[in-house]
């Protein structure tokens, strides 16, 4: 068997590895515009819940988030997603991508539960955004409302629905795989794809801050992706490597067709194949802190070159500081609660 790289320790280069560590290769800016959730996702948040990690004053203001895009965008970053939490609970969330849409980016997109899209979906395309991604994690109404400690999974359809109608239609639907709680819905979330034009994502669990898998032993919690292929294959036929450029996007996912699919199906593989040395990313904080790996930080607060007047020129040079700053490859868990970064 061969060790898995995040459980060795040595130092290494995996043998996927691409990307430079300096500003040449970051194309995509992952923003939380709010640590705040609807939701408590299982793998996302502890039962007890989590401390939000600042007043609401002390967040990134619209204004902030501006700055800091017409920066990355000075830079070449043309792929903007604003993530959570929760984005679509922040109140002046249409004037944020409205703002952003009109800096000269050439795709922004929004990460959502999808629980606001009912009424947010219209809005959020009039302000410029290009892609949805949307997170399930069950088909089956019960399993979802624990999974995500009360979702309502008819809600999560309307506003995927609502999405559609308005001209999202290729949307991205994230499932976090996890062992001995949905990992035998993984085929049914491929079979999405012979009905919709959709790229259905399977992400290995990531164990990160806090949060704790009741009942589960958290090492044995995620399924590689793999074990997830073969079990989709079985099902829906031989899968076909689709090639990168044809998918929308920069993330790491691995895409797929298969026969009499409309859409495709997506790997994710932080655990069992880390991509550490291609990442193409960096990721705000709320709270204004630039990290260089979701998993272990490597960060620094732009808030100096914010406030209280915006300095484009230091935010540029702490861009370039942040991304020094990758680790070779990452921990086996993550230092911050999903709900905190980002993803």
């Amino acid at each position: 068997m061969i060790p898995l790289p995040i459980l060795d320790t040595s130092p290494q280069r995996p043998v996927f590895a691409q990307g430079p560590r300096d500003l040449s290769g970051v194309r995509l800016l992952r923003i939380s515009v709010t640590d705040r959730c609807n939701l408590r996702c299982v793998y996302c948040m502890p039962d007890e819940g989590v401390s939000w990690m600042a007043p609401q004053k002390d967040l990134l203001t619209a204004d902030d988030i501006e700055s800091v895009v017409s920066a990355a965008v000075r830079i070449g970053i043309r792929h903007v997603k604003l993530t959570g939490g929760e984005p679509t609970i922040r109140p002046d969330i249409i004037e944020i991508c409205q703002r952003l849409a009109r800096l000269g980016i050439g795709d922004l997109s929004l990460t959502t539960n999808g629980l606001m899209l009912d009424k947010l979906a219209q809005p959020l395309r009039l302000a410029g955004v290009d892609r949805l991604t949307v997170s399930c994690d069950s088909l089956r109404a019960d399993r979802y409302k624990t999974i995500t400690h009360g979702g309502d999974l008819d809600q999560f359809w309307r506003g995927v629905h609502a999405a559609h109608e308005v001209g999202f239609t290729r949307l991205k639907v994230n499932v976090v795989v996890m062992r001995g709680i949905n990992d035998d819905e993984v085929a049914d979330f491929a079979l999405l794809a012979t009905k919709y034009p959709w790229s259905i994502r399977f992400i290995e669990y990531m164990p990160l801050g806090d949060s704790v898998l009741t009942g589960i032993d958290p090492t044995q919690a995620t399924v590689g992706n793999e074990e997830i292929k073969a079990r989709i294959a079985a099902r829906v036929g031989p899968l076909s490597s689709v090639e990168r450029h044809r998918e929308v996007g920069v993330g790491p996912a691995m895409v797929y067709t298969f026969p009499g699919a409309l859409g495709r199906v997506g790997f994710i593989s932080a655990m069992s194949q880390p991509f550490c040395e291609s990442c193409n990313r960096l990721r705000l904080t709320a709270i204004g802190e630039l990290r260089s790996c979701l998993f272990d930080g490597g960060e620094v607060s732009l808030m100096p070159a914010l406030r209280p007047k915006p300095d484009l020129e230091k935010v540029i040079k702490l861009f370039s500081d942040c991304v020094v700053l990758r680790p070779e490859v990452h921990s086996s868990r993550g230092n911050r609660a999903m709900s905190q970064i980002g993803g």
